[in-house]
């Protein structure tokens, strides 16, 4: 495997460890282009610039890095890694130089690589390290993110209109309590009575409050960062899943009915539909991308979606929860709570839907279909999960009162490497 890397990589680097054409003005064309190329977000042109100007001059460890940082915007993430251990080699160990090396390892998810390269730069001269100190600080917050985990302490006050000691029990639904990138520890204060209650995947707490009283939900909340690498997606080829699963494949209710069957959703997953699970996802993530735009809509069902071209976060968990199904990949919409970052908070009202898809062996692997990156690079210690809808045809995540339609106070106590 080892050896098969590094031929692809020698392969693609190739063109450039050719002799340079000394010719300053077609350099400087061809950098101009990638300029502009940049501007629009084009980065695979603005690659192919770069590689054309570095045919005509040697180009600074600017260029290099560069050409590192546009490949792997544009998802060429092995090239990206090569072209960045090229410039160090070429252009010496700098503050720049390491940390585009270490942005181009975490792509490919070699977080060990990147923390050796960060842990590099703690050792160079003022002069190595240049302006780059910004830059440096920046990766290691991404990459404490993909890996790490934030603690926080949260408390909501609620007030579900439940009438008091001669009503029934109102039904809450919690943040999930069993799922593996998650901790929620939490008390009920000021009502008259409370049980914790799950069924099947989902937690509850029925309360019976005082009436005309909000009551109050304080919680210690640990939440993990979930982060693959384009490495490992690129060594997942079963197509496999349990056979439970099968209803993850048919139609759903998400506000309308989500149908697989559907032909203008089929006919893109089928444009979708690659060689193995991982790329068929990751073709999905990247057809949203390019022809739905994050703007609300009326539209409600998946046909309408597609064609309006545009949505919020809860049409395109959907549209992409359905279009996995379609491609053949059992696939939930999820549900949840999108916490700040660092520091306190006060009203924090992040509802928010991703997904889920099952990719063999790994499982249920979380997706945030607003990211085309989020497949390999998910982390997301901010998203705190209530539940994964859709298992079943009749199984609805808003037929429930959800803790995730209220605003909560908060802080982040620590974030820090998982243990």
């Amino acid at each position: 495997m080892a050896s098969r890397f590094l031929l692809v990589l020698l392969l693609a680097l190739s063109p450039l460890l050719l002799a340079a054409t000394d010719n300053p003005d077609l350099y400087q064309q061809a950098m101009q282009k990638a300029e502009e190329a940049k501007a629009k977000r084009d980065y695979p042109a603005m690659a192919s610039a770069i590689r054309l100007a570095l045919k005509y001059g040697p180009g600074k460890e600017y260029d290099w890095r560069s050409l590192a940082w546009s490949l792997h915007h544009a998802g060429q993430w092995q090239d990206s890694l090569g072209v960045a251990q090229e410039n160090v080699k070429r252009n010496g160990v700098t503050g720049w130089s390491l940390e585009q090396l270490a942005e181009s390892q975490m792509g490919v998810g070699d977080w060990g690589g990147a923390r050796d390269t960060l842990r590099r730069i703690d050792a160079l001269s003022p002069e190595d390290l240049g302006t780059a100190q910004g830059a440096i600080d920046d990766t290691r917050r991404r990459l404490l993110d993909l890996t790490g985990q934030r603690r926080y302490e949260l408390t909501w006050k609620i007030d579900m209109k439940q009438g008091g000691p001669d009503k029934p029990a109102r039904r809450l639904l919690m943040p999930r309590l069993q799922d593996p990138r998650q901790t929620v520890e939490f008390t009920v204060e000021n009502v008259l009575q409370w049980e914790k209650v799950s069924e099947g995947p989902r937690d509850f707490i029925d309360v019976v409050k005082k009436p005309g009283e909000p009551f109050v939900i304080k919680a210690q909340v640990t939440i993990r960062g979930y982060a693959l690498g384009y490495a490992k997606l690129e060594s997942l080829s079963s197509p496999a899943f349990p056979k439970e699963l099968q209803d993850c494949l048919g139609p759903f209710q998400h506000c309308a009915t989500f149908d697989p069957a559907s032909p203008l959703v089929s006919r893109i997953a089928g444009m979708c539909r690659s060689t193995t699970p991982a790329r068929t996802v990751q073709n999905l993530l990247n057809w949203l991308r390019d022809n739905m735009h994050y703007e609300d809509t009326k539209s409600s069902t998946p046909e309408e979606i597609l064609a309006g071209g545009q949505g919020v976060c809860h049409h395109y968990c959907s549209t992409f929860t359905v279009l996995c199904r379609a491609a053949g990949l059992p696939a939930q919409v999820a549900h949840g709570l999108v916490l700040k970052g660092e520091g306190e908070f006060t009203n924090n009202h992040g509802s928010h839907g991703w997904a889920s898809v099952y990719l063999d062996p790994l499982g249920w692997v979380p997706v945030d279909p607003l990211d085309a990156n989020s497949l390999a690079l998910f982390g997301r210690s901010n998203y705190l999960l209530t539940d994964y809808a859709n298992a079943t045809a009749d199984d609805n995540h808003f037929a429930y009162h959800s803790i995730q339609g209220y605003q909560c106070d908060g802080k982040v106590v620590a974030i820090e490497p998982q243990p």
